[in-house]
């Protein structure tokens, strides 16, 4: 026994060791497996699983390519208590040579255990040749002949010299080229300081005569976001080539390899750097909820229904979007929520490019809970900028929210539940405090009642340790207050069913069971009643096959009756109103 006991707790703690590293997931896909040399390859790397929050993948030996970030998108929420969390990370790959290249698996580390996605083979073929001209005068570059100098030189520009603090400055780098090259270039950006730094791909290509001269273009574009002002300096990128050099002395042993006859010497091409004088921000008329964004940004808000039962969710999404250094942003500042109580429940952030600028949106989700019922107001909300293109700070508002809050909650005075309070005051009723006297003739330690009523101050402490635990629960645990108390929140509807019933508003007596039954499901499996559709009825597994055929049915016919009440006559409500309770009765069962 004590060997398949220990058999069991391993393999216990195996199974679990496994759930915890195989509940995050990472998965990697292109747009495209055979590219022609030069040509963008966009790799979409994915990583899910359970947490706040996910780590960076360890990227592969990719080598063979330049590798530019294109954006990443994260997002995360709360689902019956748990949090699961979702990572988009886009890159665009270059090949630098021909042939069959890999993406190596991409890796995460999930408590010390390693988690990988699977390799990605690229077919990678050469391009058409380039066109060719007559040479003519061009600057020179470092360990360049008279004659190279004229077919390779590489530009920078920005556009703006004079830019405020955060705002973008996109910077255009474009390498000039009139022959074949023997490889892949090798591009070294500097070491940028003073400034974050966004990529804007995909490069392109073009051609443009310059002197008479026409030469491929290859442009590359990145968004610059200067940090502080003064003066900033974007040194120049180091491009290293190696040239097609048909004119060079022949080495007698090129014979045996004809490769080498026409390959020239490697070229590193450089420019000049550029110098931005960076402007503050304004320090008048900042508004007083102004945080440091820099762009031009709008803000909503929206809520999933603006009438509810006390104690009964609204989800509010906030969502800031626009143009500029999103990534940089401080969060938005939420008013008080005075009349609810508020769960952070999900917040989303997706970047992007929008006609050459960043751009992108950060959502926030919270779940409000109104204390009591009423008519409340979620108040505007409001997120100050600094428009650079205008000159000026600018505020964007949105719209108050009017909320209706109707029904009895869970929780009153002080935040206890109620049918705590109640039970409280019969916890202990059955606790024996009035014992009679003994009589001399009786042994005690012999009786068995003696024993017996030793026991009782022992189970009293294991009560109030049961109850406090269930208190605690029903304070702390809304899924288990939920379930608890959802046979008490049916009845309640069934008494309001009644009362219209005996009113003649039948549709109203109808619509009451439906809510009764769908509640006394969604509150047993704490699910948002107002979402709780037939087809989601349908889809859970743990109602049998037969009750759940009933179900649908009763929900069927209630639904008809409340919009056409004249279908229904007494003994037909009568009738409806006994299934709703046999379904409430199998569903106790069943949940």
């Amino acid at each position: 026994m004590t060997g398949r006991r220990l058999f069991y707790y391993c393999f216990l703690f195996t199974f679990l060791n496994f759930a915890r590293v195989f509940a995050q997931t990472i998965t990697t896909s292109v747009d495209t497996d055979q590219v022609e040399l030069g040509d963008p390859v966009n790799l979409n790397v994915t990583i899910t699983g359970k947490g706040a929050s996910l780590p960076d993948p360890a990227l592969p030996d990719l080598s063979d390519f330049e590798v530019y970030s294109s954006g990443r998108n994260s997002s995360f929420s709360m689902i019956n208590g748990a949090f699961l969390s979702s990572l988009e990370l886009n890159y665009t790959l270059i090949p630098k040579k021909a042939g069959k290249l890999v993406i190596g698996p991409l890796t995460i580390k999930v408590k010390g255990a390693a988690v990988s996605s699977n390799p990605i083979e690229i077919t990678v073929k050469q391009p058409g040749a380039i066109d060719k001209s007559p040479p003519s005068g061009q600057r020179r570059a470092a360990g360049t002949s008279q004659k190279q100098q004229n077919d390779f030189f590489i530009e920078q520009a920005v556009d703006k010299r004079n830019p405020y603090v955060g705002e973008q400055v996109t910077l255009s780098f474009k390498f000039y080229q009139a022959v074949n090259l023997w490889g892949q270039p090798t591009l070294e950006w500097p070491k940028y300081s003073g400034v974050t730094i966004e990529d804007l791909p995909p490069n392109s290509r073009s051609r443009k005569h310059v002197d008479g001269k026409l030469y491929q273009v290859t442009e590359i574009k990145r968004a610059l976001f200067p940090l502080s002002s003064g003066d900033v300096f974007i040194e120049s990128p180091k491009l290293t080539i190696s040239a097609d050099d048909p004119g060079g002395l022949m080495d007698p042993f090129s014979l045996f390899d004809r490769n080498s006859a026409r390959r020239g010497k490697p070229i590193v091409l450089t420019t000049d750097p550029i110098k931005l004088q960076v402007r503050p921000l304004p320090d008048r008329g900042i508004p007083e909820s102004f945080a440091g964004g820099v762009g031009k940004y709008n803000v909503i808000a929206i809520v999933d229904k603006d009438s509810v039962g006390v104690d009964e969710p609204i989800t509010l999404k906030v969502v800031l979007s626009g143009t500029g250094d999103l990534k940089s942003l401080p969060q938005i500042k939420m008013p008080e929520f005075s009349d609810f109580r508020v769960y952070e429940s999900g917040k989303n952030e997706s970047i992007s490019q929008q006609g050459g600028k960043i751009a992108g949106s950060r959502t926030f989700e919270l779940a409000l809970i109104p204390k009591t019922s009423g008519a409340f107001a979620i108040p505007a909300l409001e997120y100050s900028f600094f428009n650079a293109d205008r000159g000026r700070y600018e505020t964007v508002r949105t719209r108050p929210i009017e909320i209706l809050a109707t029904g009895e909650g869970l929780t009153d005075v002080g935040g206890a539940p109620k049918n705590i309070i109640e039970t409280s005051r019969h916890s202990f009723g059955y606790i024996i405090t009035d014992f009679p006297a003994p009589r001399s003739s009786i042994d005690l330690f012999g009786s068995a009642w003696f024993w017996l009523l030793q026991g009782v101050p022992v189970i009293g402490v294991l009560g109030a340790v049961v109850f406090r635990s269930h208190y605690r629960k029903l304070l702390g645990d809304r899924s288990y207050a939920r379930r608890v108390t959802a046979s008490k929140r049916s009845r309640a509807i069934f008494k309001s069913a009644l009362a219209k019933k005996g009113g003649g508003d039948i549709g109203g007596f109808c619509g009451d069971l439906n809510d009764a039954v769908v509640g006394y499901v969604a509150d047993r499996l704490d699910l948002p009643k107002s979402a709780l559709t037939l087809d989601d009825l349908r889809g859970i597994e743990i109602i049998g096959a037969d009750i759940k055929e009933e179900l649908i049915g009763f929900l069927e016919g209630c639904q008809r009756a409340r919009f056409a009440p004249g279908l229904i006559d007494k003994p037909g409500a009568d009738s409806l109103l006994e299934r709703a309770s046999r379904l409430i009765s199998l569903l106790e069962k069943e949940l």
